[in-house]
Formats: structure tokens, C-alpha cells, sequence
């Protein structure tokens, strides 16, 4: 008999509490199934299984000398630095066209590191309130005066701007700065930031030269963009935001991310961040990973994909921004049948033209109250799809992600599929009526499903 534990007590009892709260309780035991399309995965250009990527990468490795192929043997304060490391470094350097790239070994320890160790004891931390948990994270180890504003309203951040100058005067003074953070395109509603109001706002508001705008493009670092170096350089921006992070989880189909900043902040993290000062860097095929998927997206050739759709021959930011652009209008059409009761689209999700600036984002959530029971309708299908819901959101959904990969054909099938679960769910509900008011007539419950 194991011994009693009120530690272990205490954990099963809080994960129980979540399932009986309704909380989606996960389970690493089995991979979600993968027969069906990809609709559900961050794989936005769908490189993570490109053939020629996948060659390029091969042949990288094998040449790569004995010494040179698994772990880097340290972190790169000591023996994990190398030559690889830092020409690949560089290499994004040159391609963002960033003043310093730090290469991290994830986008989420890539938001945390910055903001628990770059803003200064009496620096003001501001940001959006659908910002992403590692930035959340980063802002809570930092310990340093936070607020946040209305997501994605400028009236919002423009009140908290104010505030925050009344308040701590030491911004005006010109001894502080205020840090503002927000995502490119955040991923749980599909919505694009809308960052050149935000940066005029910022530069009207705080005197200049004492605010700092940090923007995450996880979700828009490959899809837009010259080359696809992200929705800054799409806007034009790059002179005036500050901070960029980039990672390679999503359109890259890789993993890790680069910290685009100033040379000075590069440094200070490289002395300061103890993620990076005690941790292992990244192996060498990290390394020879991430300069395959450097060259397949910043060649001509390698923005080419051949697709069996009437698609064929476009780019692969084209090519995703027409799926992206089709899903949504089929979506829009298809939903209008269904109450908004079992499927809504809403905001953002609900019109064809997400960002006034020529994008469409591939993020399209779908909202349910039964996203449980849809997610599993869905996995039975083979469809590799998790709900969500209560506490990572408020309004319990499932989300859509569309790919380069995928077809026009694909999307039909799948809108198919989710106009029948919705039938479905619309025939359970005129079933409990007929049977609710045939039981409230004397008969009883049973009495009256048998007769249906």
C-alpha cells in the first residue's frame, strides 16, 4: 500500500475539480488521430511536411562533420557556442533586417526571458489584455508596475497611456520607460493588432525615446511580409517597434525563436537572462534545421508549392491567404443556417476581411458551448482538433487554422461535417422540447422518448 500523500491528494483533487467544473482535462497517452486534413494545427504553410525541406535538411546533416551533428555540450556562455550557431544567428539577422537577432529556444521562453529581465526596477509595463501566457508570464517575474487595456481598442490603451504618465511621473522625467506589449495576430480569436494606430498613438502620447513597443509575431512571422519576415515589415514598421519576437513553431514548421532587438538589449540578455546564461543551446540539427527552413522561405524557388487544386502554381503566402479568404467566405454562408445557439461565428471570424491592410488571417475560431462534444464528434473523423475553453478562454470554441496544404475540396468536406453535427445537435433539441412538454402533460420521460 502506497503511503498517503496530501501532496498527490491535492493534485488529483484539482484536476478532478477541473473536470467536474467543465474544464477540459488533457491527456498526453495517445496522439490525436491524423487521417483526416490538417484544420487544427499551427502549420500555416504546411512545411513541416515539404519534401524539399525535408531533403535540404538531410543533406545538411550528412555533411555535417561527426563532432558537429547532436548536442551543443553546454550553454553558449561556454561550450554550446559555435560557429554554426552564430552564422545562422546572423543569417536571420540579415533576413528580418534587424539591427541583432538572439536565437531562443522557444517562442515561449523567448516572450518570458525579455520581459522578466529587460525592464528596469522603476520601468511600466503595459499590455494587451488577450496577450499571450508566456508574455503574461515574463510580466509577472519581472515585478514591475503592470496595467492592462481593452483588446485591441486604442480609446482603451490611450485612458491607460494617461494613467500610467499621471501615476508614474518618472516616464515623463525621463528616467523610466513604458513598455508596451501586444501579438501581431492573436491566435485564440484570429483578429490582427491593429499596430500603426497603436504606434502613432505611443509616439503622440509618450515623449520620445522613453516608451518601448515589443510586438510577438508568432502567428505572422512567415505568412505575410516581404519574403514572409512578418506583419511589421508588411505594415512598414520596422523603423519604430522596438522589440520583435519570431518563432519557427508555426509557419516555419520548425521550433525555437529568434529575439529581434538592439545590440545593447542583446547583450544585456546574454548577461542577464539566466534562461540563457544556464541552459543547454540547441543541437546541431536545430541549427541545420533552421537554416533549411531559412532557405526554402527567403528562395524564390522554395516559395513555390504544387498543389492538386485549382490553386496550382501559387505561392505559398498566396496560396494561404486564398484558402484563408474562401474558408471564411464558406463559412459565413454555410453558418447562416445554424443558430448561433450551436455554431456562431462572431467578430473578427464573422467577416471576409479581417486587416485593411490586404491579409486575411488563417485563424478562424468557431464557437460553441458544446466544443467538447464537437471536438469529439470531430476526432472520431480523424480530424486532430482540441477544444477550447474555460480558463485558456472565456467563450468556448473550437479553432480552425487553415494551411497552404490544404484544398478547396478539404474545406467543403469539412464545413459538410460540421453543418451535420449542427443538424444533429438542432434534432436533439426539438427532441427534448417534444419530450419536456409531453412529460409536462403527465407523461413520463421515458414514457415519451419511446414513443419518439
Amino acid at each position: 500500500m502506497p503511503r498517503p500523500s496530501p501532496l498527490l491528494d491535492a493534485l488529483q483533487k484539482a484536476i478532478a475539480d477541473r473536470a467536474k467544473e467543465g474544464m477540459t482535462v488533457f491527456s498526453l497517452d495517445e496522439p490525436l488521430p491524423s487521417y483526416a486534413p490538417d484544420f487544427f494545427s499551427n502549420d500555416y504553410l504546411s512545411l513541416s511536411t515539404d519534401r524539399m525541406l525535408r531533403d535540404i535538411f538531410l543533406c545538411k546533416v550528412q555533411a555535417a562533420p561527426q563532432s558537429r551533428l547532436f548536442g551543443s555540450t553546454g550553454s553558449r556562455l561556454a561550450t554550446g557556442n559555435s560557429a554554426e550557431f552564430n552564422t545562422v544567428e546572423k543569417a536571420f539577422k540579415r533576413f528580418f533586417g534587424s539591427p541583432s537577432a538572439l536565437l531562443v529556444g522557444s517562442g515561449f521562453s523567448a516572450n518570458l526571458t525579455f520581459l522578466a529581465t529587460v525592464p528596469q526596477k522603476s520601468d511600466v509595463i503595459i499590455y494587451d489584455e488577450l496577450i499571450h501566457s508566456s508574455c503574461r508570464e515574463g510580466i509577472r517575474l519581472s515585478s514591475r508596475a503592470s496595467y492592462r487595456f481593452a483588446h485591441n481598442s486604442l480609446a482603451s490603451l490611450e485612458e491607460c497611456l494617461l494613467g500610467i504618465l499621471q501615476k508614474h511621473l518618472q516616464i515623463i522625467r525621463g528616467t523610466s520607460t513604458v513598455f508596451v506589449v501586444v501579438e501581431s495576430l492573436y491566435s485564440m480569436d484570429g483578429d490582427f493588432c491593429p499596430l500603426t494606430d497603436i504606434v502613432d498613438l505611443v509616439e503622440a502620447l509618450v515623449p520620445a525615446g522613453h516608451a518601448h513597443i515589443v510586438v510577438d509575431e508568432a502567428h505572422t512571422s512567415g505568412i505575410c511580409g516581404p519574403n514572409g519576415t512578418g506583419y511589421v515589415s508588411h505594415l512598414g514598421l520596422n523603423d519604430r517597434i522596438h522589440t520583435k519576437v519570431h518563432t519557427f513553431g508555426k509557419a516555419w514548421g520548425f521550433h525555437g525563436a529568434v529575439v529581434l532587438t538592439s545590440p545593447i538589449i542583446r547583450d544585456y540578455l546574454i548577461n542577464f537572462a539566466k534562461s540563457i546564461m544556464f541552459s543547454t543551446s540547441m543541437p546541431y540539427t536545430d541549427i541545420y534545421a533552421l537554416e533549411s527552413c531559412l532557405s526554402v522561405m527567403s528562395s524564390a524557388p522554395g516559395q513555390e508549392f504544387l498543389f492538386p487544386s485549382s490553386v496550382n502554381h501559387l505561392k505559398l503566402r498566396q496560396c494561404l491567404h486564398h484558402l484563408s479568404r474562401y474558408a471564411r467566405q464558406k463559412l459565413f454562408i454555410a453558418l447562416r443556417s445554424v443558430p448561433e445557439t450551436i455554431l456562431a461565428l462572431s467578430g473578427s471570424g464573422a467577416t471576409v476581411s479581417v486587416s485593411d491592410h490586404g491579409l486575411c488571417s488563417p485563424v478562424i475560431p468557431i464557437f460553441t458551448p458544446y466544443a467538447a462534444r464537437l471536438a469529439d464528434y470531430l476526432l472520431q473523423r480523424g480530424y486532430a482538433v482540441s477544444p477550447i475553453t474555460f480558463p485558456v478562454v472565456k467563450r468556448p470554441r473550437i479553432r480552425v487554422i487553415i494551411h497552404a496544404g490544404n484544398t478547396v475540396e478539404e474545406i467543403d468536406s469539412f464545413i459538410d461535417e460540421l453543418l451535420t453535427w449542427a443538424g444533429r445537435r438542432q434534432s436533439v433539441f426539438s427532441l427534448t422540447k417534444i419530450v419536456s412538454g409531453s412529460a409536462g402533460m403527465g407523461e413520463s420521460y421515458a414514457e415519451a422518448r419511446a414513443r419518439l
